[in-house]
């Protein structure tokens, strides 16, 4: 009859107890959004666009020279946020019998009016014949990144002849409550 009463008491200050732990802060999981690059990536005009190739795995330069890409990630830039950027990459792949630089810019930030509020971030990889690679990105790495994260990213590539852009990543955390 003791243990039973101890039980039951303290059974509502354990309740209470996670309760206020939960209260006291919200419970964030890791998120990872792929996109494959026909779908959030385009050629930069519409003479680049003469040599891309939108397919299911990717956006493809099939034309004699580079062009250039842009693509966008979704973001959050409310100032409360945890859900910016914590790593951007995208996936590159070397369709050439040569071995072939690629160069990527990304962008974080807007423009509002002709005011530019942006930081531009940009690295360069070398790859093998027939081979990929992903260009990565990460807040210390971005001047303007929130404590969040990366808040509004975008990204400008140059796409060499016989190149793919196969998909884009971005990991985030998310408030699932508590």
């Amino acid at each position: 009859m003791l243990m039973l009463r101890a039980r039951s008491l303290l059974s509502p200050v354990f309740l209470a107890l996670v309760a206020s732990a939960a209260a006291a802060g919200a419970a964030e999981l890791p998120r990872v959004d792929v996109q494959g690059a026909s779908g959030m990536c385009r050629a930069a005009t519409a003479a680049f666009a003469a040599g891309a190739r939108y397919r299911p795995l990717g956006l493809a330069n099939e034309s004699e020279s580079q062009i250039f890409v842009t693509c966008n990630w979704q973001g959050d830039d409310h100032q409360d946020s945890v859900r910016g950027s914590k790593r951007l990459y995208v996936a590159i792949t070397n369709n050439s019998s040569d071995a072939q630089s690629y160069t990527c810019t990304l962008v974080n930030g807007h423009q509002t009016g002709a005011s530019i509020f942006a930081t531009y971030v940009p690295k360069t990889v070398s790859i093998e014949a027939g081979a990929g690679a992903e260009i990565t990105w990460v807040p210390s790495e971005v001047a303007n990144a929130k404590p969040s994260g990366i808040d509004r990213p975008s990204l400008s590539c140059v796409l060499p002849p016989s190149s793919t852009i196969q998909y884009t990543g971005r990991e985030y955390n998310e408030d699932v409550g508590a």
